[in-house]
């Protein structure tokens, strides 16, 4: 037996505060810094609501209690910082709560890395988009009603806590009652070793507990009948997808209980140095980090990570941040191209600046809708700053609808709230107005609002609402996807002052190579004040011209010196060289006359959706 000196208890006491901080401190980093686009995109897809009748709704079946408490604490999502800070406390929560029970099995020196692996895995199942917060709130009530069961000291005591406990549990909880039965029931076996081998006072009380346990759903099923079977198994909404089942949890259970039980099969630690001790499980527990989370969970998940952070700065009119993100590096897909090319019309740089990034074809400029969630909360940005505002709401509302967990969401709630303001929908309005009232973040902003009702010369004074109104047609049409110039120039002709409109067509015939429209589109642009005709517009007017014409010679047309020679130029190489595409790549990836000539958007595996 190896009898530790009060130096090396203290030592170990020290160890065990500081590598909780530094885990804690790392998981709120990751998600503040590296992955704040999935903590927002929980937010958005959710409404919660400071109402009685939300709150009984939500906790009135089994798990419900820990759904809504999921569900509060994911309004702070809103806030990176806020939200991070809240993943961070609880998963040092659950590790913390491992080790406590752990330690109540065995004190081992093992027991402290034993316990981050739990928290680890489940950090690694929250990087993905699907899971829910709710199920944080679970595996924290389940370790706290495990932990307290160890504390009686009475077997009799262990035991009506216990069956007391579980239905208690499973209406908090849900099905993750069975981890909290097994764990104490192994507690019991190794407090009561004497007992557990007489059958009736050790292993049938376990044997019952666990039928009663399992007993738990039909129970309820019985009560509640409006309930799929697999809402009375799992209880909780641990991932947004409710069709399917969230077998990783069970995983993450059985990884608990190996790391309760492993400690008691480990041998007594050879006499280490306190601190070499301590450096070996602080940079183990670093390797086990960037492993598990940078080089799996990131990898898995950093495309969708990229596309819930554009969509965040589009929805928060944070167009410079865009940008800057695309300066870093270019997107790719339809959606976040989509929100690129609006952030560069925000900021007066669309047809100046928009094949200086990656294009990939119409659907990266005004995407079409689609059966989803994501996409069309995305792809009615567009179509709501340039004044199609029916398109827009249609958009927010097939979104919210087709959530596969069938919660409303708070950013589409407040969309149709608008639209509808726009529109004069009044009475519509002041519905969505009087849900987003009952929230924590959004309760401001409708009371601000609720005084735009019924004042249509007020709303016509506001930056935002009074443009869109005007722009809006006064005509009905149908709305078709294959004709989005038509209805672009629709649009313009209407009111020549919609300058979105005009430079979104213009950009529309550049990305679908429609040459022949462009130069008619050209003629249109009376009234808006150019210091000079933007880039891509003249690379396309010389490409025009340069058909008919030897674009080595002096070319009669408005457009830059630097233009001039750069067509001549790419010209030399295209018609000289065998293969080209290599050379222009790397010279002129940045022009429209490589996108004319070598982006066939239609084909390209980028131009796929992302789907969740």
């Amino acid at each position: 037996m190896i009898v530790k000196t009060q130096h090396d208890v203290m030592e170990n006491k020290k160890l065990n505060m500081i590598l909780p901080v530094v885990y804690g401190f790392c998981v709120f980093l990751f998600f503040w810094k590296y992955f704040p686009g999935h903590l927002h995109f929980h937010e958005q897809y959710q409404l919660f609501l400071f109402t009685k009748s939300y709150f009984i709704e939500t906790v009135s079946r089994p798990g419900g209690f820990c759904n809504y408490a999921g569900r509060f604490f994911t309004q702070f999502f809103l806030s990176s910082f806020a939200g991070a800070i809240i993943v961070g406390c609880f998963m040092t929560g659950v590790q913390q709560l491992v080790f406590a029970i752990i330690r109540r099995f065995r004190k081992h020196d093992a027991a402290l890395f034993l316990s981050f692996l739990p928290s680890l895995f489940y950090w690694y199942l929250f990087c993905d988009v699907n899971s829910q917060t709710g199920g944080l709130i679970v595996l924290l009530f389940t370790l706290i009603f495990a932990l307290a069961g160890t504390f009686p000291k009475s077997p009799s005591v262990r035991r009506i806590y216990l069956f007391a406990g579980i239905p208690v549990l499973y209406w908090l909880a849900g099905g993750a009652a069975i981890l909290f039965v097994i764990v104490l029931c192994v507690y019991e076996r190794l407090r009561c070793r004497d007992a557990a081998r007489n059958i009736a006072s050790g292993v049938l009380p376990a044997v019952a507990a666990v039928c009663f346990t399992f007993s738990m759903p039909f129970i309820a099923k019985f009560f509640l009948k409006q309930q799929v079977w697999s809402r009375y198994w799992w209880g909780v909404d641990y991932i947004h997808f409710t069709i399917s089942h969230p077998y990783m949890i069970i995983y993450l259970w059985i990884l608990i209980l190996v790391a309760v039980c492993l400690v008691l099969f480990l041998p007594e630690m050879k006499k280490l140095r306190t601190v070499i001790g301590g450096f070996a499980q602080f940079f183990t527990l670093l390797l086990c980090i960037y492993t598990v989370i940078f080089q799996f969970a990131c990898s898995q998940n950093l495309s969708q990570e990229e596309i819930m952070m554009y969509d965040h700065h589009c929805r928060m009119k944070n167009w410079n941040k865009i940008i800057e993100a695309a300066n870093r590096k270019s997107p790719t897909i339809p959606m976040t191209v989509s929100c690129l090319n609006l952030a560069l019309y925000k900021t007066g740089q669309l047809p100046e600046k928009m094949f200086e990034y990656f294009q990939n074809g119409p659907e990266g400029l005004l995407p079409s809708f689609q059966r989803d969630f994501m996409i069309p909360t995305v792809g009615g940005e567009p179509y709501y700053y340039l004044g199609f505002v029916n398109t827009a709401q249609r958009f927010a509302f097939e979104a919210m609808e087709a959530f596969p967990d069938y919660q409303k969401s708070g950013r589409s709630i407040k969309r149709l709230a608008e639209t509808n303001l726009i529109n004069g929908n009044y009475e519509v309005a002041s519905k969505y107005l009087f849900l987003l009232e009952n929230t924590l973040y959004y309760r401001k902003w409708a009371k601000e609002t609720r005084k735009y009702l019924y004042d249509d010369a007020k709303i016509a004074t506001h930056p935002e609402w009074g443009e869109i109104r005007r722009f809006q047609t006064e005509k009905d049409f149908l709305f078709s996807s294959e004709e989005r110039d038509m209805m672009l120039g629709f649009f313009f002709q209407q009111n020549n002052q919609n300058r979105m409109a005009y430079e979104y067509l213009m950009a529309y015939t550049l990305l679908s190579k429609d040459i022949r429209n462009f130069s008619l589109y050209l003629q249109m642009k009376t009234g808006f004040n150019y210091r000079e005709i933007p880039k891509s517009w003249q690379e396309a007017m010389v490409y025009i011209w340069g058909l008919t014409n030897d674009v080595t010679n002096d070319i009669p047309l408005p457009v830059s010196k630097s233009v001039k020679q750069d067509v001549a130029a790419y010209a030399k190489i295209y018609t000289t060289m065998q293969s080209p595409e290599p050379t222009l790549r790397k010279q002129f990836s940045k022009t429209f006359w490589y996108y004319l000539h070598f982006r066939d958007y239609q084909q390209t595996e980028t131009d796929k959706h992302t789907q969740y």
